[in-house]
């Protein structure tokens, strides 16, 4: 795999074995990183819960769970090998400048 890191996201290029009648596929998957948190807010997470029972809001369950998207790339070509796979999704993630909000990738190709 092959990794790059664009505005917030983790680009990473990769293929798949091919599977019966399947040929090798190559792949672009971005996943949005984890927001760093500031001294403040990690002492306040190491400060003992008052209501332990509590239930985990939704933000901070959204937090935790990474948001990844996997796009195919050049589905209209054949690949050989998983090798040739391989070097079409790293060409494909060299031309990869820019990741918009919503975790797509520019300059992706078919």
């Amino acid at each position: 795999m092959a990794e790059k890191i664009i505005n917030g996201f983790s680009v990473l290029a990769y293929a798949t074995q091919p599977e019966g009648r399947v040929p090798p596929r190559a792949f672009i998957e971005t996943r949005r990183l984890p927001k760093k948190k500031s001294q403040a807010e990690l002492d306040a997470q190491a400060a003992p819960q008052a209501d332990a029972s509590a239930p985990p809001d939704e933000a901070a369950q959204q937090e935790a769970e990474p948001d990844t998207q996997a796009f195919e790339i050049f589905i209209s070509r054949r690949f050989r090998s998983t090798v040739e796979a391989m070097s079409a999704a790293r060409n494909a993630l060299d031309r990869v400048k820019l990741v918009d909000e919503d975790g797509v990738p520019d300059h992706l190709p078919e």
